[in-house]
């Protein structure tokens, strides 16, 4: 008697009720239940009811019962749920499938032999996986299934697996090794539709297709063991026939110049079989490092480049990795003339030639190199009696300044004009020592970096916050990281920046005094300011009094530098440097 039992969902009216996929999961004494696509379905046979349970909205087409788990699949994901209410147990991470279509447990063969681990059948060929979801295996068209979609799987008897396909029905066998049924072999059609499944008590599996069903029983269909010879039909080069004085089947070498490279072979197998039912395998040795299986008669085209190669035909009824091929052709493709041993020969007399003429420029190079290094030495030479000569001015300046103001104090009376003038004094040594200490610096290396300068400009600074405590000395800002300055630039940028605070110290009465770096897209900038009086720049140029602010602008204008002086009476100083 068929009854009618109504639906009971928590869902709303138009998300509930049954999808397009569905899946028998299992059934016992007192229930059963189904999957349809992401929605479970459980019917109680006690009272007769059903109640659906959403577990996912993603796109899901099959289940599978395992252990008292149901394992389906959604959003490349695994699913774990229990069996009791559907509650998740966990989810695993299973891409690349294309989408899963079937799932497949082995159950106990009739030698009693049980296997834990779960067959997934995807749009990307069969996955082994363990219970964790581990991946153990993958089959697809490089372990010879005829088609990477697989409809429906199921174990028989004997434990071989069952799968139905775009392209007949394959057989998995404990080698590995594959058979093929096929429309030819009396399948409703090649195509089949998922989860379109059964096995009855008695060993006899159901598989629905898009033309009917089929049933077997697998112990029937034995392996296909036949005597098969193989022939070549027709051989083409550069789309036109290849002809010799012996039927195509007979060739057995063939050889090419380099622009005959566009091959195409026909073949077909020959057995107790119809040829579209055998399974053919080919690979080009030198090209194909595995078979290549093509289920129909295909043309095998090749495009070669010069060399040698063995193109090797095998055809079954099973797909066999391990194939001995049952035809070749031994293929010569000649290289053009520019790669024959006679033009190499004379392409290398010619090399020989021409790499002793390059020698020839070479050393004339490297001599022409060497006139440059001396020139180039005969300039840093009068590079380094530049700064000797500029130390020595420096120097005698400093010297003439200590040399009067001596003087001058010998002369002078009053105690006031007599501590300016010693003040004047210790300035002048300063002065000096820091010369003669800049000037042995530079002259250390080629090129300073910025980093360098900056850290002569802070050993500099450091020591005149002990002997002027009453002047609060700051240096900070970003510094370039990959400038690098000659060393005649990297002495005048530290020199200008120390008459500046030597001058902030000396006349300007400041309180503070500061030196920042600016690391900008156009180039480095360097700022000396103070708080102090500040000064009439014109009248301290007017009056003869601005012999340091000259010394600094000859230092910039030599060294490329850009420095401007922003000052008026009681205003402070700003000195600003751009590299």
């Amino acid at each position: 008697v068929i009854k009618h039992i109504p639906i009971s969902s928590t869902l709303p009216e138009n998300k509930s009720g049954i999808l397009y996929f569905g899946n028998f999961l299992y059934q016992n004494d007192r229930e059963a239940v189904i999957q349809s696509e992401g929605k479970l379905y459980r019917t109680t046979f006690t009272n007769n009811t059903v109640k659906e349970h959403e577990i996912t909205r993603f796109y899901t087409m099959s289940g599978l019962l395992y252990n008292d788990i149901i394992i389906t699949h959604a959003n490349d994901e695994l699913i774990y749920l229990d069996t009791a209410n559907f509650k998740e147990l966990k989810r695993i991470p299973f891409k690349n499938t294309g989408g899963v279509r079937c799932f497949a447990n082995p159950a106990p063969t009739t030698h009693g032999e049980v296997e834990n681990d779960i067959y997934i059948g995807s749009n990307k060929g069969i996955f082994k996986i363990d219970p964790g979801g581990k991946i153990l295996q993958h089959f697809s068209k490089k372990s010879g299934l005829a088609d990477e979609c697989i409809y429906a799987m199921a174990f028989d008897e004997e434990g071989f697996l069952w799968c139905s396909t775009n392209k007949g029905i394959i057989k998995i066998n404990k080698d590995k090794s594959i058979q093929q049924l096929k429309k030819e072999d009396g399948l409703q059609e090649n195509e089949f539709n998922t989860n379109a499944v059964a096995r009855a008590e008695d060993g006899e599996l159901f598989f629905g297709g898009v033309n009917g069903l089929n049933s077997f029983y697998p112990a029937a269909i034995k392996s296909f063991e036949e005597k098969i010879n193989l022939f070549f039909t027709k051989i083409k080069v550069n789309n036109e026939d290849f002809t010799k004085d012996i039927a195509v089947w007979e060739i057995d070498k063939m050889n090419l110049s380099y622009n005959q490279n566009a091959l195409a072979f026909d073949c077909i197998a020959m057995g107790s079989s119809n040829p579209g039912q055998y399974i053919y395998q080919y690979r080009m040795s030198g090209v194909d490092k595995e078979w290549i299986q093509s289920n129909e008669l295909q043309t095998v085209r090749y495009y070669l480049q010069p060399g040698h190669y063995v193109l090797q035909v095998y055809a079954s009824r099973v797909f066999d990795k391990e194939a001995k091929p049952l035809k070749e052709i031994d293929i010569i493709i000649q290289p053009p003339f520019w790669k024959t041993w006679w033009f190499l020969a004379i392409a290398i007399s010619l090399f020989a030639g021409l790499l002793a003429i390059l020698i020839n420029e070479k050393n004339k190079k490297v001599f022409q190199q060497k006139l440059q290094s001396l020139e180039n030495e005969k300039q840093l030479q009068g590079e380094r009696e530049r700064i000797s000569k500029d130390l020595h001015d420096n120097l005698g300046a400093y010297a003439n300044a200590v040399l009067f103001n001596t003087e001058q104090l010998e002369k002078e009376k009053e105690d006031h004009k007599k501590k300016l003038l010693i003040d004047d004094l210790k300035f002048a040594s300063k002065d000096i020592i820091t010369s003669l200490r800049e000037t042995v610096w530079a002259l250390k290396k080629e090129t300073y970096s910025a980093e360098d300068c900056i850290v002569r400009v802070r050993n500099f600074i450091h020591p005149l916050s002990r002997y002027y405590s009453h002047i609060n000395f700051k240096i900070d800002g970003e510094i370039p990281a990959t400038l690098n300055l000659h060393y005649s630039m990297a002495l005048n940028l530290v020199r200008i920046v120390q008459e500046a605070i030597s001058n902030s110290i000396k006349h300007s009465k400041a309180k503070h005094i500061s030196v920042t770096s600016y690391d900008l897209p156009e180039g480095w900038k360097l700022v000396i300011a103070d708080d102090g009086m500040g000064f009439n720049f014109n009248n301290k140029i007017e009056a003869e009094e601005g012999n340091g602010l000259y010394n600094m602008h000859h230092r910039a204008n030599e060294s490329g530098f850009a420095m401007t002086i922003k000052t008026a009476d009681k205003e402070g100083t700003l000195i600003t440097l751009k590299l």
